[in-house]
């Protein structure tokens, strides 16, 4: 009688319980911290679809974008980085990077320090990436270029170093997310 009484206690225990997680909590465990770019990567529809349709763009979470004449233009929360992604008709890179550089008023204080592709106007259209430091050495350009076709698309990123480092992975999947030419949907 007495092992009845504890066998009964310890089934209306796992009962409570079961009843406890199934309906209380509906059976959902608590939301694990992912990083944000798995967030990012759910998105269904571009946000940005250029209008002649020669790309289009995610754009991370909690960044803000507006299209600026002729160009896109994403800036960081902290607003420590600006990025601006160009396409243009030009083909030989030396002068797309004069008419993006141009529009971006970047201004002469920018030397080249590093390049994947040297020399400059010797380009044959894939990836190139490129780093421009100022003078005083606190703020940095760099610079993702692609050659598709009979056009240019380049994104340029500017700030200063350590919020470039801080954000380049940022700056790596805005770069690798854009879809040339631009997807109108993609697949979850």
């Amino acid at each position: 009688m007495k092992n009845a009484l504890i066998l009964t206690a310890v089934w209306l225990g796992i009962l409570v319980t079961a009843y406890t997680i199934v309906f209380w909590d509906q059976g959902i465990d608590r939301p694990l911290p992912i990083s944000v770019l798995e967030q990012q990567v759910q998105s269904a529809k571009p946000e940005y679809i250029h209008p002649d349709g020669l790309f289009s763009l995610q754009v991370p979470m909690g960044w803000r974008m507006q299209e600026v004449l002729k160009y896109v233009q994403l800036t960081d929360p902290n607003e420590n980085i600006t990025v601006w992604i160009i396409a243009t008709e030009k083909m030989e890179l030396d002068v797309t990077l004069v008419v993006a550089f141009s529009l971006l008023d970047v201004g002469e204080s920018f030397k080249m320090v590093s390049s994947v592709s040297l020399p400059v106007d010797v380009w044959s259209g894939d990836d190139v990436a490129m780093t421009y430091r100022s003078e005083n050495e606190e703020e940095v350009v760099s610079v993702r270029a692609r050659k598709p076709e009979e056009w240019t698309v380049m994104m340029a990123a500017r700030g200063p170093v350590g919020a470039l480092d801080a954000l380049s992975d940022n700056l790596e999947w805005i770069w690798s997310e854009l879809a040339i030419p631009a997807d109108e949907l993609q697949l979850l």
